[in-house]
């Protein structure tokens, strides 16, 4: 158990790194914080994830079906992160979108979703080149902003 420098034993001391203390008791937003984290590092994985099975894997006739899966599973997670910090905001009064990783954040989201919706509409559109090509170039951006924000995020608890 932690002694925290407040003097009370603090069981939910997640990691110490370089120095860096990063703690919290988690309850009321904080939990919602935790909740944040463990969301979108699983997002940031998925995501990495279907985009590494679309570049490396199209000869396994199932590499589709796996990379529709684990970017959309992405994307659902990503948005309940994000609901999850904007509940944070909201029930603490904190700050809203004020640092870079909350902007390359909330970018990324954004691509995410716009990447997803590009990547199903491929399949109707009328100019499937053209829609494809799209998604390609949006899904490139949406991982160095996915990526950018997580580390961002990571530099802002002090594990980077």
């Amino acid at each position: 158990m932690f002694r925290s420098p407040s003097g009370h034993d603090d069981p939910f001391v997640i990691v110490k790194t370089s120095g860096k203390l990063f703690s919290h008791t988690f309850s009321g937003g904080k939990m919602l914080f935790l909740f944040h984290l463990i969301f979108m590092s699983a997002a940031t994985l998925c995501l990495i994830t279907g985009v590494w099975v679309a570049m490396g894997f199209r000869k396994n006739r199932n590499w589709l079906k796996i990379h529709k899966t684990l970017n959309l599973t992405g994307a659902l997670i990503g948005l309940a992160g994000f609901a999850a910090v904007a509940a944070n905001i909201i029930t603490t009064g904190g700050e809203h979108f004020s640092g870079l990783h909350q902007q390359a954040g909330l970018t990324a989201l954004i691509l995410v979703c716009l990447t997803v919706f590009l990547g199903f509409y491929s399949f109707r559109a009328k100019s499937k080149t053209t829609v494809r090509a799209f998604h390609r170039w949006s899904g490139r951006l949406t991982l160095v902003f996915v990526i950018t924000a997580a580390v961002l995020g990571l530099r802002m608890i002090g594990i980077f």
